[in-house]
């Protein structure tokens, strides 16, 4: 069993070295020390890539595709097979904000998550986690249908078929964390 140790509101894994040495008295040994994550919120997209070579090609390659931080954004699962990607995935955000930037829709949410992540980490990984459980049970549905678009419509309607799933997943992220970010300006709109 791991026990967190973040006791306070305000703290989390990714505070800046403006916002530890607020925490920290002069003088004293430091209360508050920064570590280095795997997870940063300077992270611009990740990825997980499986390889199944026992399914086609189009199937038994999936990315888990990420924009932001891992520790926070949820993954979506695109196959290989899948012919384009939501075109917010093909803007980028890293330069300035942009609504129409993928990177954005999670970006904002996150960063208001993290002011408060005593508090905003529990609704933020309960949905994180249950896009993930969401996939897991879907993704083999997904691939018995791709199989059986190929032999009764063809490898068209099929790689179609996963393109639209990954764009329906990666909407329906984007939806979630938009309900986030207003419950979070919601609750801390007279301040943190």
């Amino acid at each position: 069993v791991v026990t967190d140790t973040i006791l306070s509101p305000k703290a989390n894994p990714w505070m800046r070295p403006e916002e530890i040495a607020m925490l920290n008295p002069n003088g004293r040994e430091p209360l508050v020390k920064s570590v280095r994550n795997i997870a940063v919120p300077q992270c611009a997209y990740s990825t997980v890539i499986q390889c199944r070579d026992w399914l086609p090609g189009a199937i038994g390659g999936r990315c888990w595709f990420l924009v932001d931080n891992p520790g926070q954004s949820p993954r979506i699962p695109i196959y290989c097979g899948a012919t384009n990607v939501p075109e917010s995935f093909k803007i980028c955000g890293n330069h300035r904000y942009r609504e129409d930037a993928a990177c954005w829709r999670y970006r904002r949410t996150n960063k208001l998550a993290a002011l408060r992540w005593g508090e905003n980490r529990k609704t933020l990984e309960k949905y994180r986690n249950h896009f993930e459980a969401k996939a897991f049970s879907e993704l083999p549905m997904i691939e018995n249908n791709y199989q059986t678009l190929v032999k009764t419509e063809g490898e068209a309607a099929a790689a179609e078929m996963l393109t639209n799933y990954a764009a329906d997943f990666a909407g329906a992220t984007f939806l979630r964390w938009d309900e986030m970010y207003q419950q979070f300006w919601n609750e801390n709109h007279f301040g943190l």
